[in-house]
């Protein structure tokens, strides 16, 4: 029988990386910086975990996930499914994800395409079949490592099944079903209840609540925003997460969670501008764990701001 969804963290010292969405070169020069070998394998014995978001925005999606499979399958590295993982296992297309089905596109809406490797068949099997092995989340007694949100009614609901689209479809049938027999709820509500009553929504995109007024993102327009939920854990375990994209300086938890995620996803638009200069604003990092220092994939570090 396949592991369950939530399955035990490495022991021992940890290098949590944050979302990486296809930025390979990024990807070297973070395990280079952390002392790690071309094979994952590190001399002081420490291992890697990855909070998922592998693909999409950057130029080599499948680059990506290559290398962190062959770190995986060799047992060097372990990693969670993230949102735009989920995409495409679910078969849902995207505005960023149109690498892994074959099609050139443009994320800013130009003319030219955003540079991305492009998917054939042989690359998509391969991602769909180390996708469908990844939990949603990973434990041990001192840290967590999730996604986008640890909440613990949603993670009692993933220890009891093996497979995250089966999971998420069974869902997203009990939703739908309760919607139908309540004709006034509003569209925004709606989506509401799709993605906080949703165990694998909520692991893998966190809560949301109604916006204060509507924004654009991804393409889109967007009637929902996301819940700071970092700011109320107070478990004893640690808890490191990603998929909030947010710049180095900006408050990343107040608590004992922290978000490895700082905007690595975000350098095809800085290569896109016109004062770009090769100094890139959007990090890629990893959560040194016991130590609780951040390091770059540039080298700078930092201590993180997990409190004990």
């Amino acid at each position: 029988m396949p592991d369950a969804l939530v399955r035990d963290l490495f022991d021992g010292p940890l290098d949590v990386v944050g979302d990486i969405h296809g930025e390979l070169d990024a990807l070297k020069n973070l395990l280079h910086q952390l002392g790690y070998s071309e094979d994952g394998v590190h001399p002081e014995k420490r291992r890697l975990v990855f909070v998922g978001d592998l693909t999409d925005r950057g130029p080599d999606s499948p680059g990506v996930v290559a290398l962190i499979q062959s770190f995986v399958e060799t047992g060097a590295a372990q990693c969670v499914l993230g949102n735009h993982d989920l995409n495409i296992l679910l078969g849902d297309r995207k505005h960023d994800n149109h690498w892994f089905f074959g099609e050139e596109f443009a994320l800013d809406g130009s003319d030219i395409p955003t540079p991305a490797v492009i998917a054939d068949e042989s690359i998509r099997d391969r991602v769909i079949q180390f996708f469908q092995t990844l939990p949603l989340a990973l434990e041990r007694h001192d840290l967590r490592v999730i996604h986008a949100c640890w909440d613990d009614e949603m993670i009692e609901v993933a220890r009891r099944s093996n497979d995250a689209v089966a999971l998420h479809q069974e869902h997203a049938k009990r939703i739908t079903t309760a919607q139908s027999q309540q004709p006034d709820i509003d569209t925004i509500q709606k989506g509401l209840e799709f993605q906080n009553r949703n165990p694998v929504k909520v692991l893998t995109s966190g809560k949301e609540q109604r916006a204060a007024k509507p924004f654009e993102a991804s393409g889109k327009l967007r009637y929902q925003e996301r819940v700071s939920w970092w700011h109320e854990y107070n478990a004893e375990p640690y808890c490191v997460f990603g998929h909030y994209s947010m710049y180095r300086g900006l408050d990343r938890g107040a608590s004992r969670a922290i978000c490895a995620d700082y905007a690595v996803a975000k350098r095809w638009q800085e290569r896109k501008h016109h004062s770009f200069d090769g100094d890139f604003k959007g990090m890629l990092a990893a959560i040194r764990f016991p130590e609780k220092v951040v390091v770059f994939d540039n080298g700078d570090t930092e201590v993180s701001s997990i409190q004990d």
